[in-house]
């Protein structure tokens, strides 16, 4: 839902005290082309519009009026979560957002079988934030293992090689916090 995005950019900036060249200026770009997402004759790209959000003090979802873009999809039912394919093994990965591209979160339920794992260490951009439902799980982080059984939370730089791994014979529950989004579906 881009058609309110040209309106709300102007009106961060003018609460900014900005001017288009201002603007234009923090952004490297020419003012022209921001006059130009302005007046709505060009839609930038969602990099662009991270640009801008960051400059202005803001969120891409304030940007592009997200109240309505998210309305249909506030709730996710459990019959209604998206299974995610090929994701490690004896794993069972789940969507627990809608799938609007400007979301800035992606929440994961992740449930291990027995000898269920992430498979090889990976880094990525971002942070991550995990919770353990229910069992025991191992996480590797680069030479450190640490064991969370349930109730326990742990928050890290995603940058850092990680791999997770289910502690126990029995299954292992997770919820998992990844931002920013790391799943496109």
């Amino acid at each position: 839902n881009m058609e309110k995005v040209n309106l709300n950019i102007r009106h961060y900036r003018k609460k900014m005290n900005l001017t288009l060249r201002e603007l234009a200026k923090k952004l490297d770009v020419s003012a022209s082309f921001l006059s130009q997402v302005e007046t709505g004759k060009v839609t930038p790209s969602i990099s662009t519009l991270l640009k801008i959000a960051n400059a202005l003090h803001t969120t891409i979802g304030n940007l592009i009026g997200e109240n309505n873009s998210f309305d249909e999809k506030l709730l996710i039912k459990k019959d209604e979560r998206t299974k995610l394919k090929k994701v490690g093994s004896g794993l069972e990965v789940w969507l627990l957002a809608s799938h609007d591209p400007y979301r800035q979160m992606e929440p994961i339920l992740y449930i291990f079988h027995k000898n269920g794992t992430t498979g090889d260490m990976v880094q990525h951009y971002g942070q991550e934030f995990v919770f353990i439902l229910k069992g025991k799980l191992e996480i590797v982080l680069n030479n450190k293992n640490f064991i969370l059984k349930k109730g326990d939370s742990f928050y890290f730089n995603s940058y850092v090689p990680h791999q997770f791994n289910n502690a126990q014979n029995d299954i292992t529950e997770v919820i998992r916090v990844i931002t920013p989004p790391l799943y496109i579906t």
